[in-house]
């Protein structure tokens, strides 16, 4: 898959839905040391071809069915989080930063790039050393008789210090950073750049801090407050922005084409909001923390921690986030290009898609995947885990191939709704943008849904890999797809401006359902097998599914003859009816295919139903 970092926290599901109590390391070493390997160093297991097996007694098909139900509710409970805080995210972005600066404009380009700056170098720089370092030393910990309590301590302190030094030294790093994501950019916007991201860089401190909090009260089975946290970060996010659409009223023309306009209060006020909300996002983990008996005393005692030994299963984490960092600062450079060479041949900006347009098509796209597929696959982990380090493997891709088959019809149905109602959803979330922005951004959204079914595939095959404690070929599987998208958007430089998004989002899609197809291969054959017959027969009549529910959908649009892309009333609409219609001919589809997944769909959504009606 094409590892891009888009502004939003992406955890490496090495969460602490591992790290529960049956899940213990033995001797200090982690899972990896203890999986038996064949003369090629890849882990040997029986074939199994799951499309006719099933548990082999009573007990196994027991906890098979306890082990789904227990998975579906924690996926539940962080579904739900994740979407409260996706639909008051897309209230702050792109609702009012449309309104506030304007989504196709040169302040929302500048602004998209400072803003998403402490979420990719925290990715980067500092997200390995999180996740991949000091997370695992939990579970190490957690055979103390402390319940890991004074390691928690020197957890904490250590991480105080270390991303409290990173911070300061990309803070004042920040001119040559946004060179480096920027450099297209001219003189009086790129000194606009450095002001924002003079704001917006401490954020890496409290993102930081926020992972480690919420990774110790998932070890401590406590999983709604990690992912209701963000929701808090957006409320005031809203509050900052309604509070500049009061005082200064919505950008036009002028004001966001105007460099100088925002080097006044109107500039640290946005930028100092964003910021207050994810200090807030991180602190207010506190309160659960000492709910679950955690009571912080700094510790400065790190030697003979463990820390030291867990580094070394850091690096090939740390060495896949630099290889998606490059394609990710491409991408923002030609986004960024693409909007200035368009502002010099004197185009109009609004018909072409920049970094903040292209923000806002992977905000609404990244839907489907951040809800469902991260939520469900993270529940996932824990059982994958748990089989790996007792050397179930048939238990492994029995989990695997029932994640992935569900997981796959609902990225199926979601790429369906997103391509046929691009329009009407795109108005809907930038109620104060042109005709033009909206149908610009919504194309992006269109070409990126092609590849949801590829990032959701990989999603969950990925969880292989991390439950495996098998970094360095996750790191492999992925370089090729990273090179590819590399040169792909290097070349989309080249396109008309306003082309060039579009042709980075074919460039993500594509990439990805490649992606998908071969690391599934790849991780069938380390597992030695992965019921190839049943998944195979199911993607294949998901496409047929899929295609005629999106030529049915456009079939429907055509009849109504009413422009989506001009009324906010007439898009709703659109939107309310147009989609439980294709939600039903998908799942008649289904059933007319004889596809035994649309019932485990339908539960699943019946469910979250009876959980919002609560």
């Amino acid at each position: 898959m094409l590892r891009l970092y888009n502004g939003d926290v992406v955890v490496r599901r090495r969460e602490g839905l591992m790290f529960s109590k049956p899940y213990k390391p033995r001797h200090g070493r982690f899972p990896g040391a203890v999986i038996p390997t064949g003369l090629d160093a890849t882990a040997v297991a029986p074939e199994i071809d799951l499309a006719t097996s099933e548990p082999a007694d009573a007990d196994a098909a027991h906890s098979f069915a306890e082990s789904k139900r227990r998975s579906a509710k924690a996926s539940l409970i962080m579904s739900l989080g994740t979407l409260t805080s996706r639909l008051l995210g897309m209230v702050r972005s792109p609702m009012l930063i449309g309104a506030v600066l304007g989504l196709n404009s040169l302040v929302g380009n500048s602004f998209d790039i400072a803003n998403k700056l402490p979420t990719l170098l925290y990715m980067i720089i500092a997200g390995g050393l999180v996740n991949a370092v000091l997370v695992p030393a939990i579970v190490k910990a957690s055979r103390a008789d402390d319940s890991g309590e004074g390691f928690i301590n020197k957890l904490l302190t250590l991480s105080m210090v270390t991303l409290g030094g990173i911070t300061i030294l990309l803070t004042l790093a920040s001119p040559l950073i946004v060179k480096i994501f920027a450099v297209a950019l001219d003189d009086q916007w790129y000194r606009l750049t450095v002001l924002f991201a003079l704001w917006c860089l401490p954020q890496i401190f409290f993102y930081g801090m926020y992972t480690i909090f919420g990774q110790i009260l998932n070890a401590r089975e406590n999983f709604g407050p990690y992912m209701w946290a963000p929701a808090l970060n957006n409320v005031i996010a809203i509050g900052g922005l309604a509070m500049m659409l009061w005082v200064w009223g919505p950008a036009d023309v002028a004001t966001a084409s105007d460099a100088a306009t925002w080097f006044s209060a109107r500039g640290h006020v946005l930028a100092g909001v964003h910021t207050l909300g994810i200090a807030a996002q991180a602190c207010i983990l506190l309160i659960p923390l000492r709910r679950v008996g955690i009571r912080y005393r700094p510790d400065f005692q790190w030697r003979g921690s463990g820390l030291g030994q867990a580094g070394r299963a850091s690096l090939w984490v740390m060495a896949m986030m630099l290889t998606g960092m490059v394609p990710t600062i491409a991408l923002s450079n030609v986004a960024a290009g693409a909007t200035m060479r368009a502002q010099q041949a004197g185009m109009d900006l609004e018909t072409v898609v920049g970094n903040l347009g292209y923000s806002t098509a992977y905000t609404i796209y990244s839907i489907p995947t951040s809800v469902i597929t991260v939520s469900i696959a993270t529940a996932l982990f824990t059982k994958l885990a748990q089989a790996a380090v007792s050397k179930n493997y048939a238990r492994v891709r029995q989990e695997a191939s029932y994640t992935l088959r569900v997981t796959s019809t609902l990225m199926f149905l979601s790429s369906a709704l997103l391509i046929v109602l691009a329009v009407p959803t795109t108005r809907i979330l930038s109620p104060s943008s042109s005709p033009e922005e909206v149908l610009a951004i919504s194309f992006v959204v269109a070409v990126l849904a092609i590849g949801l079914p590829g990032v959701s595939a990989v999603t969950v095959l990925d969880r292989i890999y991390y439950a495996l404690e098998d970094t360095r070929a996750a790191f492999f599987v992925g370089l090729p797809w990273q090179v590819l998208g590399l040169t792909g958007f290097l070349l989309c430089g080249f396109l008309p401006p306003q082309w060039v998004v579009v042709g980075v989002g074919s460039v993500m899609a594509l990439t990805n359902v490649a992606a998908g197809v071969v690391t599934y291969l790849l991780v069938r054959r380390r597992l030695g097998g992965l019921d190839l017959t049943r998944i195979t027969s199911t993607h294949a009549k998901l496409v047929l599914v899929t295609t005629l529910t999106i030529a049915f959908g456009f079939a429907l649009l055509l009849a109504s003859g009413v422009d989506r892309s001009a009324s906010v009333s007439v898009a709703v609409v659109t939107v309310g009816v147009v989609a439980p219609i294709l939600a039903g001919v998908f799942y008649a589809l289904m059933k007319l295919f004889q596809m035994p997944e649309a019932e485990g769909v339908a539960m699943l959504a019946g469910k979250i139903a009876s959980r919002l009606r609560r």
